[in-house]
């Protein structure tokens, strides 16, 4: 007797989920454990979703014998669109004339939660496939079997050495704009960026925590109530590290060194939108320059936009009318139209200096050019601005 099997593959899902946990997405690798768990035959192989963005994996799913119901994303619609095409399809199969035995749904959205339902009231065997940090718990408890995709790859192996970088690696991508990270996130980047090797190593121990404390010289634990957040170590006072003890002392102030890079991006965006804006206020103005890095998938954060903002304001960049509260207060330009964007780094640079010269550390221009542009090839420019008009109480 036969055991038939078909597969509804949910692009969107399971392929944007193995490239944020940094996997590469075979099918050929799900399809063979799902034969050697259920010893069928996979008779109905179909596809869904946003083909166009992975040209290389349609013909890998047209190799594997797939036929794949693009649906162009236009707008946030279209996933509900795929998916409910799954729904419609998968249903059909119910009444079409062909017995199946077993469905495979490769998606980890919970909104699959009543197809699965409807599945196993009708006597079928369900398996799930899905990325571990995308699949709906719901989803995953109610299938009969539930497969993680990461669980299918060889594990790399990974010693002591490597851990210890992989820790500092991650840490520095997480806390690139804020000031600490759930622990239970930090994990969960671990072992997407190691491919799962982080979690199977066995030196490893039964906790966590107990991990990170072999750590101290790159994690401090800080635990409010149940939750347990890192942070990066605080820097020491230290002659050799005074570009870090300046950026330390800053962020005290709530001044905190951004990027330069960023830095340089945020301003130069402020401006024009408050050029072009005349009733700009607070908060909208860091929405509006969020959605925009998000679109072009640059990673600046909300916190580093406003951050951005204070610097301009105590810089006298900007000029915030008085209003009910900071977060919608009006925000007007400071500055002359011409030359406004290389004003505006100016005063903001010299605002930071400012800062720095009532710093109870001595002070080095080198070591003040690399908290403020990590390069000691700035330390000419900062030594001009020592002598310039744009430290603003000297």
């Amino acid at each position: 007797m036969t055991h038939d099997i078909a597969i509804f593959l949910d692009l969107d899902n399971l392929v944007i989920g193995a490239k944020q946990a940094h996997f590469s997405f075979d099918i050929n690798l799900v399809m063979a454990h799902i034969i050697a768990i259920t010893n069928g035959r996979i008779v109905l192989r179909r596809a869904y979703g946003d083909g166009l963005q992975e040209r290389d994996l349609l013909r890998e799913l047209a190799a594997a014998g797939f036929v794949t119901q693009s649906s162009l994303r236009i707008s946030h619609l279209s996933k509900n669109l795929a998916d409910m095409q799954i729904l419609v399809d998968t249903m059909e199969t119910l009444i079409d004339g062909q017995t199946y035995d077993t469905y495979v749904i490769m998606s980890g959205d919970r909104d699959f939660t009543p197809l699965v339902q409807a599945l196993r009231k009708r006597g079928k065997k369900v398996i799930g496939v899905g990325i571990r940090h995308t699949t709906s718990a719901s989803l995953a408890n109610l299938c009969d079997q539930f497969i993680f995709y990461e669980e299918l790859l060889p594990m790399a192996k990974i010693d002591g050495e490597q851990v210890e970088d992989l820790l500092a690696t991650t840490l520095k991508e997480l806390l690139r704009d804020e000031e600490r990270v759930r622990a239970s996130i930090l994990k969960q980047s671990m072992i997407e960026r190691s491919q799962g090797a982080f979690d199977s190593a066995t030196y490893i121990e039964s906790s966590f925590r107990r991990f990170l404390e072999r750590f101290p010289h790159l994690a401090t634990i800080e635990q409010e109530g149940t939750t347990t957040y890192v942070r990066f170590p605080e820097q020491q006072v230290d002659p050799a590290s005074l570009a870090a003890s300046y950026r330390t002392a800053l962020k005290k102030r709530r001044l905190r060194v951004v990027a330069p890079e960023q830095r340089l991006t945020i301003l130069r965006d402020l401006i024009d939108l408050l050029q072009q804006e005349a009733d700009a206020r607070w908060r909208p103005l860091v929405n509006t320059l969020a959605e925009r890095y998000a679109r072009s998938d640059k990673p600046i954060s909300k916190n580093v936009i406003n951050d951005v903002l204070l610097l301009t304001r105590r810089a006298q960049v900007v000029h915030i009318l008085k209003d009910r509260s900071l977060s919608v207060a009006p925000v007007r330009l400071n500055l002359q139209r011409e030359k406004a964007f290389q004003q505006a780094v100016l005063r903001c640079d010299g605002t930071y200096l400012q800062e720095i010269l009532t710093l109870p550390e001595a002070f080095n221009v080198q070591e003040a050019a690399l908290a403020l542009y990590e390069k000691t090839s700035y330390a000419p420019y900062i030594q001009w601005l020592l002598n310039s008009p744009y430290l603003l109480n000297r």
